[in-house]
Formats: structure tokens, sequence, C-alpha cells
């Protein structure tokens, strides 16, 4: 009998409690996760381009016989292009994010209207470069500076 009362007793101070720790967390907005998530997808590895998936190593053939007298070969000497078509278009994606990754650390920031007004800006410049990205991050500002004029905090869709 006196354990079971021991038991009732226990479970009575503890319920209240749990319940006074949920009421106590504040409600956070939805889109502040969606933005550390969007940062850290635009965060890329220096050297994550010129990694080539899913291809070991290759050797080249060593040439041998006739000299090769200046027959359709680049001159070492002579000015020209580095890299290939698809460095070039990696680095200017890279420079794309790299403005979407400021217009998102604005937002974190905490200054929403410099934040919307630049992710606005790059919609405009780059309307193709991560699209749906740019459109959600948008909707997302908007909804977080119509949260701070209301001082509300709706959850996300």
């Amino acid at each position: 009998m006196k354990m079971i009362l021991t038991a009732v007793l226990a479970a009575m101070l503890v319920i209240p409690a749990r319940a006074d720790e949920n009421a106590a967390v504040p409600a956070k907005s939805g889109w502040s996760d969606f933005f550390k998530n969007l940062k850290s997808t635009l965060a890329q590895s220096a050297v994550g381009g010129e990694r080539k998936k899913g291809r070991g190593a290759q050797g080249v053939a060593a040439v041998r016989g006739a000299g090769q007298a200046k027959k359709n070969i680049a001159d070492p000497n002579e000015p020209g292009l580095k890299g290939d078509s698809r460095s070039a278009k990696a680095k200017k994606e890279l420079g794309y994010d790299l403005k979407l990754e400021a217009a998102v650390d604005l937002l974190g920031q905490g200054k929403l209207d410099e934040g919307l007004e630049a992710l606005e800006s790059f919609k405009a410049d780059h309307p193709k470069h991560r699209a749906e990205d740019v459109a959600k991050a948008i909707e997302g500002a908007k909804a977080m500076i119509a949260e701070r004029s209301t001082g509300t905090t709706a959850p996300k869709e």
C-alpha cells in the first residue's frame, strides 16, 4: 500500500513539471530552419567541382617513335585559355551561389528588409539559377517580415 501511495505521489509531482517545461518553450519560426538548410546547401567544398565522380585512376600512354615537331601541338609559351567549359560553368555558378548566400546571411542576421531586397535583385539578375529555392526564400522572407510586424510566429506550411 505504501508503495502504491509513493508511486502516485511521485507521478503527481512529475506530471506538472513536465507540462510547465513544454509550455515554457517559445514557438519558433520554421523559416529559420529553412534558411539554415539553404545556407548549408549553398556552402561548397573548394575542390568539389574538380573531383571526378565514379572514375578511377587513369593512365596516359607515352609517345615513342617519330619526333614531335610543331604539328598541331600547342606552344606552352603561347598565351591561351586555361580550363574547360565545365569548370568555367562551375565557377560562374559558384559566383551566383555566393551572391545568394550573402542574401541569406542578411536574413540570418535579422536584416529582413535588406535580405528581401537582395533576394529579389538576385531573382531579377539570375532568374533560372536555383529558381525554386530563391522563390521559396523570398516567400519565407516576406513571411518573416509579416511575423515581425504582427509580433506573432505563424507555423510554416
